[in-house]
């Protein structure tokens, strides 16, 4: 259930059951299924490719599936026309009418649907008034900056006010300081009118920020569904911990229950025992301390020796890299209001046990099974339902640092 927002409609529920989308010889989607929560707001989040907006475009109605079923509001849509599904639409590019005013342009469904005169003007200055945009009425695009169009833009698809709004990309063309500012704005509306919002984006940031829940796609298939925190802590898989933030992964055997280090044989310690033979300990930048060389760590912590690479200042925080002994790279986040690591100084690198997440080794879990397992249906990210992501692991370094900027 859903309470109404300021519009007075209710968002609702939609259902995505086993789509699949092929092109020829290319499966752009496979078998997806996805239950978006009535009210919620969801982000397609995945990379060039994954099949984020192929699926948005799809319960919008402009593209067709090859096979499965959309549901929104336990209403079947698979074959009803975008014109009669009631869904507004955000585009990246606006899709301003470049001959009309803002009035016109945000009138337009409202003729469209043979909406009385009378009508038709209150419900448009009601949605300027919404996006803050009411004294410019008369303005045509042309007249408009980036941030203004993308508001008009916004006031057009949800004036006849719809129960559910898909965005693509919507912000894609902004410059960063419009783009943040346009994130909380766009997190207002969603607050004030009480519909659900399917976002897609490519950005990490973007994803977390504004996001009541994250579906994270990869090769036409969702890797794991869940809130901002449970995605960035708590990640079904390796591929979900490397797109989200940067990640420290070591490759570990295990021996009862025991991760050890691959290359060194060492122990690492974790929180609880570990099943299978094989497994990837993921620790966030963030989660690592550095204590001086010599410095004795705390008991039953992890720690390594290693050496300062490069560290640069990001304003809020120092990044650095840090060169371990056996010559695997780590990197570390330090807040701005501690000392700077110094390149070329040598340090103790160390974290908790509980800092560190354990994950079957990519193709461990189950062999890459299909698209209808645990992870991909909407309900969360068992481990019976983890899937293979990296076709390369094995010849990748046991150590590693990952983000979306070095992949």
């Amino acid at each position: 259930m859903s309470t109404a927002g300021a519009t007075g409609v209710a968002g609702a529920a939609i259902s995505v059951q086993g789509v699949s989308k092929h092109y020829r010889d290319v499966v752009a989607l496979d078998r997806v299924r996805l239950d978006i929560r009535a009210g919620e707001f969801l982000t397609l989040l995945g990379a060039s490719g994954s099949g984020k907006s192929t699926l948005l475009n799809i319960i919008a109605g402009f593209v067709p599936a090859t096979e499965g079923t959309i549901r929104v509001a336990d209403r079947d849509l698979t074959r009803v026309p975008p014109q009669k599904r009631d869904l507004g639409m955000v585009f990246q590019h606006y899709a301003l009418f470049p001959h009309m005013n803002v009035f016109d342009n945000v009138a337009f469904p409202l003729r469209r649907r043979r909406v009385r005169k009378d009508e038709v003007r209150r419900r448009v200055l009601e949605a300027l008034d919404t996006v803050e945009l009411a004294h410019l009425v008369e303005r045509r695009p042309s007249e408009l900056s980036g941030g203004q169009q993308q508001r008009v833009a916004f006031a057009r698809a949800i004036v006849f006010h719809p129960s559910v709004l898909l965005m693509d990309e919507p912000l894609g063309a902004l410059d960063k300081r419009l783009r943040e500012q346009l994130q909380l704005e766009i997190k207002r509306l969603h607050r004030e009118l009480g519909i659900t919002f399917v976002f897609v984006t490519h950005d990490q940031q973007e994803a977390l920020a504004m996001s009541d829940r994250i579906a994270l796609l990869r090769d036409g298939r969702v890797v794991q569904v869940g809130e901002p925190t449970e995605l960035y802590e708590r990640p079904a898989e390796r591929y979900t911990a490397e797109f989200l933030g940067e990640s420290n992964v070591f490759v570990c055997d295990v021996r009862d229950g025991v991760c050890h280090d691959a290359p060194t044989g060492r122990m690492l310690h974790t929180a609880g025992r570990v099943p299978g033979t094989r497994a990837d300990v993921v620790v966030r930048p963030e989660k690592l301390r550095l204590l001086p060389a010599g410095t004795e760590p705390p008991a039953a912590s992890n720690a390594l020796t290693a050496t300062v690479r490069e560290t640069i200042y990001l304003g809020s925080e120092f990044r650095s890299e840090l060169v371990v002994d056996d010559g695997r790279v780590l990197v570390v986040r330090v807040p701005a209001s501690e000392p700077p690591p110094t390149p070329g100084a040598s340090v103790v690198v160390t974290w908790d046990a509980d800092a560190a997440v354990v994950l079957p080794a990519d193709g461990a879990a189950n062999d890459g099974a299909a698209n209808d397992g645990a992870a991909n249906d909407g309900a969360g990210n068992g481990g019976a339902g983890i899937a293979a992501t990296s076709p390369s692991a094995a010849a990748e370094p046991a150590a590693e640092i990952s983000s979306p900027s070095t992949r």
